[in-house]
């Protein structure tokens, strides 16, 4: 016999089961015969006060929510039995079609870059819109069980079983609520922030493209590791590792972070483009890094900065010769003419001088990152030289170059490929775009590059 709940809603079947109840799919009977999502909170599975108040925060808490990726709220209610049976305790919402994220990891479906990122985007908006509550309306148990995804791609958030709609000052509360592997440090201690659920959204995507829970990847008790030949971008990494860092402090602030970080797009190639293509290194010598003019070479003329160093050199000596040849063999009439062209190679030569010694005193000092290209223009002069412009990351700011080269190495890139740039820590945009020695390139050094990756 079909339970009717209410006299309005007919119970069609259950939809999953959990510690404390179910959901169960129904029918309004009195709203066009439309499917609502009911959830039932057993009293007799109960072994503490705490979980009834958590079941009427969250109803509290949806009935204030309007969002496209959270099921509307419609109503709960109670039904009392007889003296000797727990009242039933019900929360009627909006039926979500689609599976959860855990259903389809359950049945080996695998989730690439490209899909994790769109999936992320979506909770990225719906935690926007939760985090900007007044007060903050805190998940504090995101997890791909609790996310549904519908045949068109779309997501929506669901149980808010363990949400924290106010908080104190600094965040505390008294009770540990969440799951293992996605709850970061600070929720263990009873302290929710938006970064809370930031560090669980990381988990998640992190789960997705593993295929592993959170707990198996874990080092220690909060730290994540993930696989060094997940086949993902590097800038997709780096968000995935300050998403799911554990010091709050140094995690993602906010949702609009992450998404800003998402649509910058950042290094999104894949560490395989990275590896063995100019112009990345793949050893940087440690400072102080000897002999800095072997293994820096100048850009723009593509050779070593010593190479220039000393063919400048013999320029200046070549051309300083004249003069004296012309007088020694009796002709004082192009003696002036020598002493001339002597002047302007010493001129030439000093800047290029200068110019090398500026790069490798940064060399020697600077710190190494990766930078990408934002432009490429092809020069139709004789010498074609490659123009670029690139940008690199200093702290969450980017600092910008440009740079012309005949250098033929540098006519492979296209926007949005790495380049290596080393730059002062005390004058971030003074810095030195990182060319290396052809035979460095075809060196598969990946412990080494891993290092400096990371």
């Amino acid at each position: 016999m079909t339970e009717i709940l209410k006299e309005q809603y007919e119970v069609q079947k259950v939809l999953g089961e959990g510690a404390l109840g179910r959901t169960m799919l129904a029918i309004d009977l009195k709203n066009s015969r439309n499917l609502v999502a009911i959830k039932e909170l057993l009293p007799s599975r109960m072994k503490r006060w705490k979980d009834l108040d958590l079941f009427h925060r969250e109803c509290k808490t949806l009935q204030g929510l309007s969002h496209s990726g959270i099921p509307s709220y419609f109503e709960d209610f109670v039904i009392d039995s007889d003296a000797e049976t727990p009242p039933r305790l019900f929360l009627v919402q909006e039926f979500v079609q689609g599976r959860s994220l855990q259903d389809l990891l359950d049945d080996g479906e695998m989730f690439n870059e490209e899909r994790v990122r769109d999936i992320a985007a979506q909770v990225l908006a719906i935690l926007e819109y939760l985090h900007g509550r007044n007060p903050p309306v805190i998940h504090r148990d995101i997890k791909p069980s609790n996310l549904m995804l519908s045949s068109e791609g779309k997501v929506s958030l669901i149980d808010f079983g363990a949400v924290r709609e106010s908080v104190t000052f600094d965040g505390v509360g008294s009770t540990i609520v969440g799951t293992f592997g996605y709850m970061p440090p600070e929720q263990y201690a009873g302290k929710s922030v938006p970064g809370t659920d930031l560090f669980a959204l990381g988990a998640t995507c992190v789960q997705l493209l593993t295929g592993k829970p959170p707990s198996d990847l874990l080092e220690g008790i909060h730290q994540f590791k993930i696989p060094a030949d997940l086949p993902i971008t590097l800038g997709f990494e780096n968000i995935l590792l300050r998403l799911t860092e554990p010091e709050v402090d140094r995690r993602f602030s906010s949702a609009a972070e992450v998404v800003k970080e998402l649509d910058t797009g950042f290094l999104m190639v894949s560490k395989a483009e990275i590896l063995g293509s100019l112009p990345i290194p793949h050893a940087i010598r440690p400072a102080p890094r000897p002999f800095p003019g072997f293994f820096l070479r100048d850009a723009y003329l593509g050779q070593s900065h010593l190479m220039v160093l000393l063919l400048s050199s013999f320029g200046v000596l070549l051309t300083a010769t004249f003069p004296v040849v012309v007088l020694s063999s009796g002709q004082p009439e192009f003696a002036l003419l020598g002493a001339f062209a002597t002047m302007i190679a010493g001129t030439m030569a000093a800047t290029v001088t200068r110019k090398a010694r500026r790069e490798i005193e940064v060399y020697r000092r600077g710190i190494y990152a990766l930078g990408e290209v934002t432009g490429v223009f092809l020069s139709t002069s004789v010498n074609r030289a490659t123009n670029l412009t690139y940008r690199y990351r200093v702290g969450q700011a980017f600092e910008h170059g440009s740079l012309s080269t005949v250098d033929s190495d540098y006519q492979k890139l296209t926007p949005g490929d790495p380049i290596g740039v080393i730059y002062l820590a005390e004058e971030p945009s003074e810095h030195v775009m990182y060319a290396v020695p052809r035979k460095w390139s075809k060196e598969q050094n990946t412990g080494t590059a891993d290092r400096l990756l990371t």
